[in-house]
């Protein structure tokens, strides 16, 4: 009920990454507005995940290209727009469970490397 932003999620080796708002209204079937979308990176270098989040919208950004909005709608209530309070930034990697797939041992090691990460805020 609380809310999440997903800035990027990568599934083994896919050329795009997911995008996607949860919320109770998503997780209930709401289906719009579209909560998620998939955006192409570039799978041999760093890529650059941004969201620009204010108190009508989160607009989501691949390399500086902007690739979903996901609009806070009035009219659906409070359950679908619980992104009017503070969250945690989470940096995770899976590499298993039932939505990434068993992990093939040549595989691993497998690494997550981050050159910055920047939260600014409008005043």
């Amino acid at each position: 009920a609380n809310g999440e932003i997903d800035l990027m999620e990568h599934l083994n080796f896919d050329d795009f990454v997911y995008q996607t708002v949860h919320s109770k209204y998503t997780l209930d079937g709401g289906s719009s507005p579209q909560k998620s979308t998939q955006a192409k990176i570039n799978r041999q270098g760093y890529n650059t995940y941004g969201a620009e989040w204010d108190e009508d919208a989160i607009t989501f950004t691949v390399n500086g290209k902007k690739t979903h909005t996901y609009p806070r709608v009035p009219e659906k209530g409070e359950l679908q727009w619980p992104f009017d309070q503070p969250f945690y930034l989470v940096l995770s990697m899976q590499v298993g469970g039932s939505w990434v797939g068993k992990g093939d041992p040549k595989d691993y090691p497998a690494e997550m490397e981050i050159d910055w990460i920047r939260v600014y805020e409008r005043k």
